[in-house]
C-alpha cells in the first residue's frame, strides 16, 4: 500500500531530527517541500538523496493531481514543511485532506512525528500548559480586531505566531486592546475592565543561535524588543497568559 508521510522536520536546528524521519525521507520515492532551497539544505546535511517536488500555499490543483498520481502509481510519498511538522499554520493539512477523500483506506497516511514550534515554546514558557488554544499568524487586515480580543477572552493560554515585520505592532495592538478592553455587566450595560497583561512569554528563533525568550509584563517586553533591532529579526511565537 503506497503511504504519504507527514515528516515534521528541525524548526531551526538541525540536529532536531529523529532518526525514523531521516530513514523515511531517504526510502520514500519523492519529498513534497514547501520550498526545495530550504529543504535541500536539511537534505544535503544528512547526504540525502531523493528527488524533491514543490508543494506550498500556492501550489495550484494540478500540483496536487500529480501527487495523488504519484500515488495512485504506487509511490511513497513524504510531506515537509520549512521548519516543524506539516499542517501546522500550512498547507499540508490540504493536501492530506484530498488524499484521504480521493483514496479512503486504500492509501496510509502515516505521521512521522517532529518539532513543532507550538509545543516548543509551551514548553519553555512557564505558564500551565495542561489546556492551551493556538491561533497560527493574527489577520494582516479584516478580523484583526477580533481575532485580538478572543486572544484576550480566553480562558487559557493563548499562542500566536508573528514575523517580524509585524511583531512589535502586534504586541502594542494587544496592550492597547488589553487597556481598552470592554465586558458587558450582569445588567447587560458595557463596562470598562482593563486586562494588565503581566503573564506574557515571547519566543524568538527557537532552537537557533540567537533563540530569545522575554518573560513577564507585556510593557517591558515591548521596550526590550524595540530597544535593539536585532531582537525584532526572525519568527516569533507569543504566548499570553492570565
Amino acid at each position: 500500500m503506497p503511504t504519504l508521510y507527514i515528516v515534521g522536520t528541525p524548526i531551526g536546528n538541525l540536529e532536531d531530527i529523529s532518526l525514523r524521519a531521516l530513514r523515511i525521507l531517504g526510502e520514500v520515492d519523492f519529498i513534497l517541500c514547501e520550498d526545495t532551497r530550504v529543504t535541500g539544505k536539511l537534505l544535503a546535511h544528512y547526504s540525502v538523496k531523493t528527488p524533491t517536488i514543490s508543494y506550498h500555499q500556492h501550489s495550484s490543483e494540478n500540483k496536487i493531481n500529480q501527487v495523488i498520481e504519484l500515488l495512485s502509481n504506487g509511490k511513497n510519498l513524504a510531506l515537509v514543511s520549512d521548519a516543524g511538522t506539516p499542517g501546522i499554520s500550512d498547507p499540508g493539512g490540504k493536501l492530506v485532506q484530498a488524499v484521504i477523500e480521493k483514496f479512503g483506506e486504500d492509501i496510509k497516511v502515516e505521521s512521522v512525528p517532529g518539532p513543532s514550534a507550538v509545543t516548543a515554546s509551551l514548553s519553555i514558557s512557564g505558564m500551565p500548559t495542561d489546556k492551551f488554544i493556538f491561533m497560527g499568524f493574527p489577520p494582516h487586515k479584516k478580523g484583526r480586531q477580533t481575532f485580538i480580543r478572543r486572544i484576550l477572552a480566553s480562558d487559557y493560554p493563548a499562542v500566536v505566531y508573528e514575523s517580524k515585520h509585524r511583531i512589535v505592532h502586534f504586541l502594542e495592538e494587544l496592550k492597547k486592546a488589553a487597556l481598552e478592553n470592554i465586558e458587558v455587566n450582569k445588567k447587560g450595560e458595557p463596562e470598562a475592565k482593563p486586562i494588565n497583561l503581566t503573564s506574557v512569554v515571547v519566543c524568538r528563533e527557537l532552537s537557533k543561535m540567537h533563540e530569545t525568550v522575554y518573560r513577564g509584563e507585556i510593557d517591558k517586553i515591548i521596550e526590550k524588543i524595540k530597544a535593539n533591532a536585532n531582537d525584532q529579526k526572525g519568527e516569533f511565537v507569543v504566548i499570553v497568559g492570565k
